[in-house]
């Protein structure tokens, strides 16, 4: 292999057909185990930090996630020719998280934090899951599939990390700020796209290899803005369901355990 071989493989859109990410080949669903492997160990070992140690974790975390918004979009831009700097502004739900998770972790704001929890974590997770038709141009051994992993294992951790420190729960009163916040957001989205062409948040289309396909097929372009919204604020609602379905199990295992034996 040559050496513009092996840069197209890591860099650029012009890595060789056989070498192309393809959702759920072998490198995806390695990279998705390996990501829950590292999510998994990284909470493990921060639920065990001593008290003198967590913050300045958090100051590093808040860091790493703000550089998430700044060096893999950088390094696209520097060396695939393909890749425009208006499309990495901070309003797509992850970049802007990559703003909004540090002042959260810094400030320890609970609608930032309830923010990150409910919205900023599964979109996270579903840009693991779905990269999304961008890097169906790109090779599953590049760096910035591997910089795109990194980048959405990071906020999920950021995430859980006040958590697991038990520094903080999340909590139903802040359901309608959360939605208020992503509203927010998309609204900003919207004029941006127009100006732009480009499809921060993705409320001009359905980007193509996501499961927001799926939306635009059921209810066509017209209602496709609307029916995200409204899918939005169901996984908001699922979390702090969720959330609270934990809190109870929880609840009854230490009653029981309590509860002395016949």
């Amino acid at each position: 292999m040559n050496p513009t071989d092996l840069f197209n493989i890591l860099f650029t859109r012009d890595a060789p057909t056989s070498q192309l990410w393809v959702w759920g080949n072998a490198a995806h669903l390695a990279y998705m185990v390996v990501a829950l492997a590292v999510i998994v160990l990284m909470l493990r070992h921060l639920r065990h930090l001593p008290a003198e140690r967590q913050t300045p974790a958090l100051r590093v975390l808040a860091l790493l996630v703000f550089l998430v918004w700044i060096v893999p979009p950088a390094l696209m831009c520097l060396t695939d020719t393909g890749e425009r700097w208006i499309d990495h502004l901070p309003l797509h739900l992850c970049t802007s998280a990559a703003i909004i998770i540090p002042i959260a972790l810094l400030r320890m704001s609970p609608v930032l934090l309830n923010f990150g929890f409910a919205l900023a974590l599964p979109a996270a997770v579903a840009a693991i899951v779905f990269p999304g038709e961008m890097f169906r141009r790109l090779s599953s051994f590049g760096v910035h599939y591997f910089l795109h992993n990194v980048a959405h294992i990071l906020p999920v951790i950021a995430c859980l990390a006040p958590i697991v420190m038990g520094l903080w729960r999340p909590r139903w009163r802040y359901f309608l700020p959360t939605v208020g916040i992503g509203l927010a957001l998309m609204a900003v989205a919207y004029p941006v796209n127009k100006v732009t062409g480009s499809n921060y948040f993705f409320v001009n289309w359905a980007e193509r290899g996501t499961i927001l396909e799926a939306f635009a097929s059921l209810f066509g372009n017209t209602w496709y803005v609307a029916v995200l919204a409204v899918v939005a604020t169901g996984v908001i609602a699922a979390m702090f369901g969720l959330w609270s379905a934990i809190v109870a199990v929880s609840a009854r295992r230490s009653r029981a355990a309590r509860v002395p034996a016949a």
